[in-house]
């Protein structure tokens, strides 16, 4: 099976869907070894050794979101006629599929993951032209695409209400975890000196969008550190908006920007951490709770789409909307160190439910039935 992988947004920084992608094509790879795995790379010179593990076929013509999805249709389906694949996948949401040139038609099937409905539950947290293009390709992917992918079940839902796709088109293949990497408390210090960063600290991990609910994790935290010696780490990129997430905490000395961090600084991050603060307005699927927990980190995350699904029981979840709420939780992780150990606990099991391996099973099941 000759399978293309559209790996747009994937250059140096990697966050969920890039991990995503990396983690689905290892594992791909572990189940069934004669696949032929190609990543369409907008990125040849990416310095990931992600594109040396597989064959590339260079497409710098997509490196734009509007180039991606105007387009994307003509030069993914010739990319695919060159390569013969028999599947081509976008693990990325955008779905610039349409119908195939005339005199040009296609053999393989077009699959796409879609790992939320952001644009359409919460289109104001998103700029005009990212808005614009999902709304369009999404909802048109119900027809242009054979397969669709979604993360979580909540995701599906609201992909069926909002996008008005298929229900019968929809596969859900939920996120695994990494393992978490082996640090000694030495390693965790270290690293933590290196980004001047000292404990007790609370950790908020994902890119700084109005979505992710900052301005009230801030909030919150500005209530509980009147109590408490303790810092807010805010790790993740800038991203829309996200000076508003700065002016924010401005005044307040205790909240630390390390900005993107690498892999290990990541783990010694979430190794140190006194809990995670989660508390996303919408989230698809939420990786970085599970993170946490098989770090042995407690979570706080919020009652909103996908995240009660991911983190059950093994965290504390809040009303996003709530300031209190937030800064209650904090609390009670700070001061109950029984109620935080529980939550640990609870946090190891609940993480082993969630495997790239089956993620990777569930997708080639996908693949072949397309197939026959």
């Amino acid at each position: 099976m000759k399978i293309g992988l559209f790996t747009y947004g994937m250059n140096q920084h990697f966050t969920g869907i890039a991990r995503y992608a990396v983690n689905l094509t290892r594992e791909l790879m572990k189940l069934e070894p004669t696949l032929d795995i190609t990543l369409l790379n907008p990125y040849p010179d990416s310095p990931h050794p992600w594109y040396q593990e597989f064959a590339g076929h260079p497409m710098q013509n997509l490196r734009l979101v509007p180039l991606a999805a105007s387009l994307g249709n003509w030069s993914l389906h010739r990319a695919a006629r060159e390569l013969q694949l028999d599947i081509l996948h976008d693990p990325c949401g955008i779905a610039p599929f349409l119908l195939p040139p005339p005199g040009f038609p296609r053999r393989y099937k077009r699959v796409v993951t879609v790992h939320d409905a952001i644009s359409l539950v919460t289109p104001e947290v998103q700029p005009l032209a990212t808005r614009l293009i999902f709304q369009t390709l999404i909802p048109a992917s119900g027809k242009t695409a054979d397969g669709i992918i979604t993360v979580s079940q909540a995701a599906a839902d609201d992909l069926i209400k909002y996008a008005k796709l298929p229900e019968g088109k929809i596969t859900v293949t939920p996120n695994g975890v990494d393992a978490a990497m082996p640090l000694s408390d030495d390693d965790v210090a270290d690293a933590l000196t290196k980004l001047n960063i000292t404990k007790p600290y609370i950790l908020y991990v994902g890119n700084l969008a109005p979505r992710k609910n900052l301005a009230r994790v801030i909030d919150a935290f500005d209530k509980v550190r009147a109590q408490h010696d303790v810092r807010l780490v805010i790790v993740g990129a800038k991203n829309w908006r996200a000076d508003e997430t700065f002016a924010k905490a401005k005044n307040l000395d205790s909240v630390i920007f390390p900005g993107y961090v690498d892999e290990p600084s990541l783990h010694a991050l979430y190794y140190g951490a006194k809990m995670l603060a989660f508390p996303s307005l919408y989230e698809g699927f939420g990786l970085p709770a599970l993170e946490a927990m098989v770090h042995g980190t407690p979570v706080i995350a919020s009652t909103a789409s996908s995240l009660p699904e991911i983190v059950g029981d093994a965290g504390l979840l809040v009303d996003p909307l709530s300031v209190d709420a937030i800064a209650d939780a904090t609390q009670q992780l700070l001061t109950d160190d029984a109620k935080a150990k529980q939550l640990v606990e609870l946090g190891y099991e609940r993480a082993k439910m969630f495997s790239w391996q089956e993620t990777a099973r569930r997708t080639l099941e996908l693949y072949k039935s397309l197939l026959q």
